[in-house]
């Protein structure tokens, strides 16, 4: 392989790696240690994940799920995904990732170290019954009457008629999306809610359970199995690595943008946020364009440089709190989870 980079999976104790060092011999992944954590990396031949093809991006996600889940079969249980592409130069980037990220993943080493996660899916089993139940309803019923003996019929009432019959699904679908989700709390610290593929899909949701509660969980998606036969379909997927919830990524930062937005705001250095966002205040107010209508000389474009380099300084502001050892080189890291 030609090598261009080393890809990240995830991070994982260093007391994991005796375990998977089966797995680490029967394939090209290997760790990459700093103090108590580990690294999973294999070297690619890859150089941007913004140049790969459909079919590309694709191979590439069920690897990295795969390997990753791996790591999990060997008992490797607390790992911590890196965000799908994440292709740095050399170890050194690895190790200045490790560096930055090192208190965010000791914290959160010790919160997944009794929690895993489990996906839920639910769709209507009939989702056209639904439609014409809902069809049926008094108040939908009477608005088709009072739009049929209209005189003129247009585009318009199909478009109201439609958006009725879609407000209606909607509240059907939030109503049991709330009823599974109350169910399902009191055994999780925390879920997500993930984009449903459509109206057909009422609960499309990452939970992160309590493994002594895992039984419980599964034994509560039975019983509202039960309660919604014949009405809804569910779909269990897991025990999971918390992507959902504890998915790490990094933003490269260049020095010398740091130093050109330190020269936009007007500050040679930072000393604490507040200060950082006091400096930003006075130049903003002084550029802002409604406050220079008569001045052809500023524009909209200086405004937005000037909260494109407040945003650059307050992730640099976040490295300096992180790692200040690892702001000399010409790279820099911020490395945090993902929303």
């Amino acid at each position: 392989m030609n090598k261009q980079g080393i890809y990240i999976y995830g991070f994982v104790p260093n007391a994991c790696v005796d375990n998977i060092k089966g797995l680490l011999l029967k394939t090209d992944i290997y760790a990459i240690e700093y103090k108590d954590i580990a690294a999973i990396v294999s070297d690619t031949s890859v150089v941007k994940i913004e140049y790969l093809n459909k079919e590309e991006l694709a191979r590439l996600l069920i690897d990295h799920q795969q390997n990753i889940e791996k790591l999990m079969s060997y008992g490797c249980t607390q790992i911590i995904p890196m965000q799908l592409g994440t292709i740095v130069s050399s170890g050194n980037d690895v190790i200045k990732i490790l560096k930055n990220g090192l208190q965010i993943l000791e914290k959160a080493f010790k919160i997944i170290d009794s929690v895993e996660e489990i996906d839920l899916a639910a769709v209507w089993s009939d989702f056209s019954s639904l439609i014409t139940d809902i069809s049926k309803m008094q108040d939908v019923m009477n608005f088709k009457n009072i739009i049929a003996h209209k005189s003129v019929y247009d585009e318009k009432d199909t478009i109201a008629i439609g958006k009725m019959i879609k407000d209606k699904i909607d509240q059907k679908n939030n109503k049991v999306y709330n009823d599974v989700y109350n169910s399902l709390m009191p055994f999780c610290v925390d879920s997500r809610k993930h984009e449903t593929m459509n109206d057909e899909m009422p609960i499309n949701s990452a939970f992160l359970v309590k493994k002594e509660d895992r039984n419980l969980f599964i034994d509560m998606i039975d019983q509202l199995d039960i309660k919604y036969a014949d009405k809804l379909n569910f779909k269990i997927v897991g025990p999971l690595p918390c992507y959902s919830f504890y998915t790490l990524e990094c933003k490269v930062l260049n020095k010398k943008d740091i130093e050109h937005a330190m020269r936009i705001i007007g500050i040679d250095s930072i000393k604490n946020d507040n200060d950082l966002k006091k400096a930003y205040r006075t130049k903003a107010s002084l550029m802002h364009p409604d406050k220079n209508i008569d001045n052809s000389n500023i524009g909209t474009d200086s405004f937005i440089d000037i909260n494109n380099a407040y945003k650059i300084l307050l992730d640099y502001s976040t490295i300096l709190k992180q790692a200040p050892e690892s702001t000399n080189g010409e790279l820099l890291y911020i490395v945090k989870f993902k929303d």
